[in-house]
């Protein structure tokens, strides 16, 4: 019998209109905006999370993608030798150094010397 008073009060608003239920309705309120925000929150967080993903996704792409056109661009113009070929090709008398290069440091603080590296 209890359960069935319980839910013609439901039914007929009763509940709503009791002294109880409207002392408490602020922290009612209070907490339907808190349970709101909260799935409001989970949602964004999830699109949030999908957005990483798909940017994530598109930034492997794109580094993929920039590695193969930069190894095609290295195999297409290796400087040496195509600065070899152009030279052979103008007839020019300039050849490649036997020597590896080396650093000259100069030391202000001693007049006049040199110090060679190799």
């Amino acid at each position: 019998m209890d359960f069935i008073k319980g839910v013609r009060s439901v039914l007929s608003g009763e509940i709503i209109m009791s002294k109880l239920t409207k002392r408490r309705v602020g922290i009612i309120a209070l907490l339907f905006l808190l349970a709101l925000l909260y799935v409001v929150n989970h949602f964004h967080g999830i699109y949030v999370y999908r957005e990483i993903n798909k940017s994530e996704e598109r930034i492997e792409k794109l580094r993929a993608e920039g590695v193969a056109i930069q190894s095609e661009l290295l195999k297409k113009t290796n400087r040496r030798n195509s600065v070899i070929s152009l030279l052979k090709a103008k007839g020019s008398t300039l050849e490649e150094s036997k020597r590896p290069p080396h650093k000259i440091i100069y030391d202000s603080k001693k007049s006049g010397r040199r110090k060679m590296k190799k």
